[in-house]
This record gives C-alpha cells, sequence and structure tokens, in this order.
C-alpha cells in the first residue's frame, strides 16, 4: 500500500513540474515581448559558441546561436534567432532597463 502511495505522490510531483516549466516558458516568452517594447535600452552583443536547434529535425538538425551581451559587469545571454550568424559576429539586441534577463535581438531573420 505505501509503495502505491509513493507512486502517485511521484506522479504528482512529475506533472507539477511538467506544468510550471510550460508556464514559465509561455511566460517568458510573452513577459519579453511585453516589456522589451520601444523604451527599451539598446546594445551590442556577441555571437557565442552555444547552439539552439531548431525543433522537429532529426536528421541535420539547423540551429542557432547563441548572443552574449553585459550590463553592470553581469553577463546575459539569449538567442540570435538568425542561421546566417557565426561565432564572433556583433549584433544589436534590446533589453528591459530594470530586468536585462528579458531581451531579444533586434532583427532576427526567422
Amino acid at each position: 500500500m505505501k509503495k502505491k502511495k509513493f507512486t502517485d505522490k511521484l506522479w504528482l510531483i512529475l506533472g507539477i513540474c511538467a506544468l510550471v516549466y510550460c508556464i514559465y516558458g509561455f511566460s517568458k516568452r510573452a513577459l519579453t515581448d511585453f516589456l522589451v517594447d520601444d523604451k527599451a535600452i539598446h546594445t551590442k552583443a556577441v555571437i557565442i559558441d552555444d547552439k539552439n536547434y531548431y525543433p522537429n529535425q532529426p536528421v541535420n538538425p539547423d540551429f542557432s546561436y547563441s548572443y552574449q551581451f553585459e550590463v553592470d559587469g553581469k553577463k546575459y545571454i539569449g538567442n540570435a534567432h538568425d542561421k546566417s550568424l557565426y561565432i564572433g559576429n556583433i549584433i544589436e539586441v534590446k533589453y528591459y532597463k530594470t530586468l536585462p534577463f528579458f531581451n531579444k535581438p533586434l532583427n532576427p531573420k526567422e
């Protein structure tokens, strides 16, 4: 009987974790679109060796590199969303002044 209770609790915890992960993913994107508007701060970022693979491509998957920029000595990373960029390229990004965690590239190609 105890094993069944443990299994039930485990499935409940896994379900809650999956739900929280989905909510986090959707809310971060929505908040980024809402906060990073015309009043956002513009800065330069460098493309780094961190690949972001596109979904549903099991054979020869396409990817874009991440970018990195610095604000007040702290580094922030985002997805460039541009397959034509290579490591070391410089791009322009915009970010929310108080929370640079919310950032996005200025002219993504996708």
